[in-house]
């Protein structure tokens, strides 16, 4: 079976994979320079239906 994917859709995916790599450096730059980073998964019900949002927090290591 074939799929076959939009532009629009390779795009977004390019796009996706451009941000996560920005935000891994980014959590492991802050980890690196002493601050704790945790990230959470929150579900936000919506009529779109269950929607995974990601809270990041961070504490400074004392």
């Amino acid at each position: 079976m074939t799929v076959t994917v939009t532009e629009e859709q390779r795009e977004a995916a390019d796009n996706l994979r451009e941000s996560m790599r920005i935000f891994n450096n980014a959590i492991r730059t802050a980890a690196y320079r002493g601050l704790h980073v945790e990230l959470t998964i929150l579900l936000m019900h919506r009529t779109e239906g269950p929607t995974p949002v990601p809270q990041v927090d961070v504490l400074a290591k004392l």
